[in-house]
Order: C-alpha cells, then sequence, then structure tokens
C-alpha cells in the first residue's frame, strides 16, 4: 500500500476526537485519503468472545489470508479488537475508518480539500509543461483557480479531488484481486441523523468511495474475498431509540441490549435452519422455488404484493460461509455474513413484482430520515411510485429507489444505467426468528426502529431493491465501473402468506 494514501491513527484519537485535527491539517496539504488505525485489543471480554465466536462460525478465515476491516465509528473498538484477533492469528488485517456516517468531519474535510486543489491550480505549470504534484496526489483533473475562501459546493465539485480517497480503497483491493484469500468486514454501529446541510456533501463523498468499491461485488463472486462480513457493535443510540414510545419499566439498559446482541450471534446454523423450516411463510417459499408458483404476501400494515422465485435459492442468513439453501432449493454458496444473524431470503424474479409495500416505521438513511407512514409501489418488479408524509422523505426515497437522484442532478451513460437499477426488486426477506430476539419482538419491545438496517433487518420482514447477483439474482452489484446499490426496507413479521399455482 501506497503510503501517500493512509494517514494511521490510534483508537484513542478516534474516540476522544483528536484525529480530526491531524487529518484535516494533512487534506488541507493535499495529502488526501483514508484514515487507518492501528489493531487493539479493546479490553473488553465479552466483544472479544463475541467476535471469536463470529469468527468461528464464518468458518473461512485462516492463516495467511488477508482482512480489511471497514469499520464505523461507533464500533472502532470492535474493528481494532477484530484486527488484534486476526493478526494473532497470523492474518493480515487493516483497519480503515469509514468515514460516510460524519456529516460534520467530511464536510469539513472536503472544505479542506476544496482549498488544496485551488492552491493547486493556482500553481498550474505554464501550457505545455507538466503538472507537478507531491503529498497524496490527489488534485488531478483540476483546472482552474477557485475563489479564495469559496465553500465546498458538491453540485459544481470535481470528483477528482478525492482521487487520493480513491487511490486508497483501490490500493486496499488490489492485492486481493492479485491473490485472492481476503475477507472485508464491516463492523457498524448506530450512526446519529445527519444534518440537512451536510447531507450533500456526504452524498458527495459516499459516491466518491462506492466507486472507488465497486470491485468488491466481482471479487466476491469470483471468490477472491472468501466472505463479505457486516457485523453489529451495539451501542447506546440503539438503546435511546429502542426506548422511544416504550414505557419505563420495559426500557432496555446498555447492558441488557450487548447481552442480547451476543447472544443472538452465537446461537448456530443448526439451530436457525430448524427454526426457519417451521414457518409457514419460509415453507411456502421452498415450494415456490422448486415447483413454481406465484406468492402473495399481505402484511397487515397494508402491504399486498405478489411474486415469484421459481428456481432461485431460498437461503438462510445463519452466520456461515457455504451452501446455506434450505429445502432443497437450488445451490448457492454464501460469501456474505451477517451478525446478528436470522433471516430468509430470496431473489425473485426480477419482473414478476406488482403491488405496494406500507411501512409504518421511519427510515433512517445517510441522506436524512424517510418519515412514516410511507409506500412504495411496483410494476412488473420495478418501482413506479412513492409515497411519503413530506417532501424530504419523498426526495430521500425517490433517490433510494431510482426514480430520481438526491441532487436532483441529470446522469448520463453508465452512471444513469447503475442508478435505475435500484428500481429492480432484489429481495424478500422473512425475519424475527432468532430465539434470542423473537420473545422480545413478539411482546414488542424490541421493533425495527434502530435506524441500522443491519438490525432491524433481523427484528420485520424486508424487501430491498436494486443489486442482487450477491444471492444469484440478475442485477449486479457492479456495472462496469459503478456501483449498484441495495437498499432494504423494513416492516413487521405480521405476515399472511399463500401460494397459488
Amino acid at each position: 500500500m501506497s503510503a501517500a494514501h493512509f494517514q494511521t491513527m490510534t483508537r484513542q484519537q478516534i474516540q476522544d476526537g483528536s484525529w480530526f485535527e491531524e487529518a484535516r491539517r494533512a487534506w488541507r496539504r493535499g495529502e488526501i485519503g483514508l484514515i487507518t488505525l492501528a489493531p487493539e485489543a479493546s479490553g473488553d471480554a465479552e466483544l472479544r468472545a463475541a467476535i471469536e465466536t463470529t469468527l468461528a462460525s464464518n468458518g473461512t478465515y485462516e492463516r495467511g489470508d488477508r482482512a480489511v476491516i471497514h469499520t464505523r465509528p461507533a464500533a472502532v473498538a470492535m474493528g481494532c479488537e477484530t484486527a488484534h484477533l486476526l493478526q494473532a492469528r497470523g492474518i493480515e488485517a487493516t483497519v480503515v475508518l469509514g468515514m460516510a456516517s460524519m456529516g460534520r468531519e467530511v464536510n469539513e474535510l472536503l472544505q479542506a480539500a476544496h482549498e488544496a486543489a485551488r492552491d493547486a491550480a493556482t500553481t498550474l505549470p505554464p501550457p505545455g509543461r507538466a503538472q507537478q504534484t507531491s503529498g497524496g496526489g490527489s488534485q488531478g483533473g483540476v483546472s482552474a483557480p477557485a475563489s479564495a475562501g469559496q465553500r465546498f459546493d458538491p453540485s459544481t465539485a470535481d470528483p477528482q479531488i478525492l482521487a487520493g480517497v480513491a487511490d486508497g480503497y483501490r490500493a486496499l483491493l488490489e492485492p486481493i484481486a492479485a491473490q485472492g484469500r481476503g475477507h472485508w468486514i464491516v463492523p457498524i454501529g448506530t450512526a446519529p441523523d445527519p444534518r440537512a446541510e451536510h447531507v450533500p456533501g456526504l452524498d458527495f463523498y459516499t459516491k466518491v468511495a462506492g466507486r472507488a468499491l465497486a470491485p468488491i461485488g466481482q471479487l466476491r463472486v469470483d471468490g477472491q474475498l472468501r466472505s463479505h462480513d457486516i457485523w453489529l457493535n451495539p451501542s447506546e443510540l440503539d438503546v435511546v431509540r429502542l426506548n422511544e414510545d416504550l414505557p419505563p419499566e420495559r426500557h432496555w439498559t446498555l447492558g441488557e441490549w450487548r447481552s442480547l446482541i451476543f447472544r443472538a450471534m452465537a446461537v448456530g446454523a443448526e439451530e436457525l435452519e430448524t427454526l426457519a423450516m417451521e414457518i409457514e411463510g419460509v415453507q411456502l417459499t421452498v415450494e415456490a422455488s422448486r415447483k413454481g408458483g406465484t406468492l402473495f404476501y399481505q402484511r397487515e400494515d397494508g402491504t399486498d404484493i405478489r411474486y415469484e422465485v421459481r428456481d432461485r435459492p431460498v437461503i438462510l442468513d445463519c452466520g456461515r460461509i457455504g451452501i446455506n439453501s434450505l429445502g432443497g432449493t437450488s445451490d448457492y454458496v454464501s460469501r456474505i455474513t451477517n451478525q446478528p444473524t436470522t433471516e430468509v431470503f430470496v431473489a425473485p424474479i426480477e419482473d414478476s413484482m406488482s403491488g405496494v409495500i406500507l411501512f409504518t416505521i421511519p427510515e433512517r438513511t445517510t441522506h436524512g430520515i424517510i418519515r412514516a407512514p410511507y409506500r412504495i409501489e411496483v410494476c412488473d418488479g420495478q418501482v413506479t411510485g412513492v409515497r411519503a408524509p413530506d417532501e424530504e422523505s419523498v426526495r430521500i426515497l425517490r433517490n433510494y429507489t431510482g426514480l430520481e437522484p438526491f441532487d436532483r442532478r441529470p446522469l448520463g451513460g453508465t452512471a444513469q444505467e447503475a442508478f435505475g437499477m435500484r428500481r429492480i426488486i432484489a429481495e424478500m426477506a422473512i425475519a424475527g426468528f432468532n430465539p434470542a430476539m423473537a420473545p422480545e419482538i413478539a411482546s414488542g419491545r424490541l421493533r425495527p426502529v434502530t435506524g441500522l438496517v443491519l438490525t432491524d433487518e433481523k427484528l420485520g420482514d424486508h424487501q430491498a431493491f436494486g443489486s442482487n447477483d450477491q444471492f444469484r439474482g440478475a442485477t449486479p452489484s457492479t456495472y462496469r465501473d459503478e456501483h449498484v446499490e441495495h437498499t432494504d426496507f423494513v416492516g413487521g413479521v405480521a405476515r399472511m402468506m399463500r401460494l397459488k399455482r
């Protein structure tokens, strides 16, 4: 890896915020790239045990492998502890700070990058002479100086100001592409809702990062990535959101929440398979996959859709890499794990779904909150319209369902085609049956309200739109050089299903 693209910090620097000024000074000098973290034991015995259990359940980690741990800020302790444990097993581990949820910090770093690009532009060599750059080399493509003091404007910015970030991600992926035996681990934690003024900058940053990370989908399909693992680090913000609208005597404590999540992560694949096959909706989905027919799915919230799944694998999410197809449906090697586990999912035939899907719980996104109740209308497998209580919710919802970019700027060519794939139905999932969680779900105490999809999709049935090649759908995760989003929308578990053949 090129040192020009990386700036190493400690876990303590991230947690106390002191990393930011150091990073901003570097970006202002034009040294624009990724933040890496030193592997480090957390001192949290419960967290360490959960990580060890999760690695063992996965079943693919071996000495000589290479792992990139792309941690969110709320899960830094988990990310550093994971790297520490992997290195002890003879596995190369690099921890990178993912910043897509850090509204203020990302926007101020973008301002620093913008000023660095401005300064570089003012010192361009005379025509005919090659421009010389130093530091991160991230000012390519700047053709004219910006006005002094001008604020960063995502609507007119050149993505080349973040070339150092893109180069950093490419440097992480290149040895995996060349040598295989890779793992991509994403420890995540719930993020605060972004402030409205920060959303355009976050959108700009995530587009650049997403394009650089687009090869992950193909690396996963081709097997160079042995596993793509997404793990939850339970946090106080989860507890705050879970306790909203609950009477005081039913409130969660952080200790109680952590214990539940870590117990859910330890449930074995065999037990989950037994429980899944007892669910009528799973049985009907397996039958529809093997023998054909149309599935009809309704919820008491007003959701009413029909779709087909013939010959598609019906897959159990159980934390294990390998063939996790249920009921004799077609084999598929799962290379993605989610922790905590528990859902049964399938990629519907892409043009088969029609109907309306209603959601009564707000959806939190990096672009803001989609207020409830909201609805998604689908015809022949594609979103045709959305409704939500306010204009901003509609704007966010249209972005995530491929109807219109959030910034409302027209796209062209490959970018437009990739964005349009967000409209296509990707997934139908039945959830809520992890034995550690099920009693609390049944009692109404545990609901999909945290705003973190990894958590919420285990607590309620969900539908997703966008890419699904990772579980044998037809919509790619990577389209040419563009990343294709996969977005889940979570409802309840009070389902009614039937199969018509």
